[in-house]
């Protein structure tokens, strides 16, 4: 796996749509048509990876975990 990056990227576009994740295969012919570029796996788990987690734990109610102290069966 690669990680490019859109050479040309406008303020309005989401980072998901100029920042990728692809095969090898398909980076290099990417790369070679020359509008994309390699660039850091850092950078796509910054904008990408992190950015999907953080609003998932922001969704998510918190539940509790206590267990039920119900009457002991004799």
């Amino acid at each position: 796996m690669k990680t490019i990056m859109k050479i040309e990227v406008e303020d309005t576009e989401p980072a998901s749509s100029y920042i990728r994740r692809v095969n090898d295969l398909s980076a290099i012919k990417l790369v070679k048509e020359g509008a994309w570029q390699y660039t850091s796996k850092a950078l796509w788990k910054e904008k990408i990876r992190d950015i999907s987690k953080d609003t998932k734990k922001e969704e998510t109610t918190s539940k509790s975990k206590k267990k039920n102290k119900g009457k002991k069966k004799t």
